[in-house]
């Protein structure tokens, strides 16, 4: 079960909280703004090549400041492996593949690849997950 809390903020930026039994999504979405911004989803220029992980944390590192964290606590993060759907079995992503089609059909793209890397790497429950946006 997921409950939504939606909050629309100054200059037109609405944030949207996907509330789920283990876990939150976070959808943010906004115009850009004078003088530009730069962050996790890019950079708003119209360039989706300087938008890639690599680029963004050439950017701007690989972490938030302490200075301009949201939350008082702060944990070290941990590297681990960069995992793609190419890390799924393939008997695993055909079943995955046909799960998320059973939960979403018609779903193809970048909607259906996400869904299958969801189940692929955290399991049956994420089928559904996509579609709340």
């Amino acid at each position: 079960e997921r409950h939504i809390v939606h909050m629309d903020l100054p200059d037109g930026m609405h944030i949207q909280v996907i509330r789920w039994s283990r876990h939150v999504n976070v959808r943010i979405t906004m115009s850009p703004i004078a003088g530009g911004q730069d962050g996790h989803c890019g950079n708003f220029d119209g360039d989706a090549a300087n938008d890639s992980l690599a680029a963004v944390e050439q950017r701007l590192g690989k972490s938030v400041s302490r200075n301009q964290l949201l939350f008082r606590t702060y944990t070290i993060p941990e590297s681990g492996k960069h995992v793609t759907l190419d890390d799924c079995p393939a008997t695993q992503r055909t079943s995955a593949k046909q799960e998320c089609l059973r939960a979403q059909p018609g779903a193809s793209g970048r909607t259906l690849t996400a869904c299958i890397f969801d189940v692929c790497f955290a399991g049956s429950r994420y089928a559904l997950q996509d579609t709340v946006y």
